[in-house]
């Protein structure tokens, strides 16, 4: 019972800081309005990069990463570092938090940038080689969505090689694959456009006003919203 109960308090850690959903955030402080509005609808960096601009997209990835560190640190702090199983439980917790905030209808984002800080505090080995590999895939294709998946191929696989034969290793290799499949199922529509060749490239900047119009003739959006979101737009 007491170590049901350290993963369910480690899944709660998690899920507290998972719902600092800083793109929602940002989106309702910078512009004031719901960043699931528009560009792809996603709360993640790539969408706030498209939407309000680079200086709030790598924002919002430092802000996700650094929340994700903060809940595994914590649970390391009452656990302790060596017990691995738990730290990756916490992450699970902040995918879930992020990914499914309860405040936001659990519409959040796709827990790329918080499963980056998962790693980096639980284990940066594992960081340092899916994210080169990542960010040069990032670098060549423009897409942001292929890197990510490349991601979470490479976390699966490095979680294998360094823990399976590791105390719990078999318990940390099927949370990363919750990690991964959770990953490739929250880029589902991603991986369609991908195949179709319509997957839009990192840098596309989207004018708010113009992709609000888009989606109200197609009955997604609303007046009131509109109304208040050109005028911003209009007076930058």
């Amino acid at each position: 019972m007491g170590l049901v109960i350290q993963r369910a308090c480690c899944l709660l850690i998690g899920y507290a800081f998972g719902c600092l959903q800083f793109a929602y955030i940002l989106g309702k402080l910078v512009k004031g309005i719901d960043i699931r509005d528009f560009g792809s609808g996603n709360a993640g960096t790539t969408n706030v990069i498209r939407v309000l601009g680079k200086r709030w997209g790598y924002l919002t990835l430092f802000l996700d990463v650094v929340k994700a560190v903060a809940a595994v640190l914590i649970a390391a702090s009452i656990y302790g570092y060596s017990e691995k199983y738990l730290l990756w439980w916490t992450g699970i917790g902040v995918i879930l938090g992020h990914n499914y905030p309860f405040y936001m209808q659990f519409r959040g984002g796709k827990g790329v940038a918080a499963t980056i800080g998962i790693l980096l505090a639980a284990d940066p080995r594992i960081v340092a080689f899916c994210v080169i590999p990542s960010a040069l895939i990032l670098y060549l294709s423009k897409y942001m969505s292929l890197a990510s998946l490349t991601y979470m191929v490479l976390l699966l696989t490095f979680t294998c090689i360094f823990y399976y034969d590791q105390p719990h290793g078999v318990e940390v290799i099927l949370l990363s694959l919750v990690m991964a499949v959770s990953g490739f199922y929250r880029h589902r529509a991603n991986i369609q456009r991908l195949l179709e060749g319509r997957e839009s490239k990192i840098g596309q900047k989207v004018k708010i006003a113009a992709d609000y119009m888009n989606r109200k003739g197609k009955g997604q959006a609303d007046d009131d919203i509109y109304r208040s979101v050109i005028k911003k737009e209009k007076q930058e």
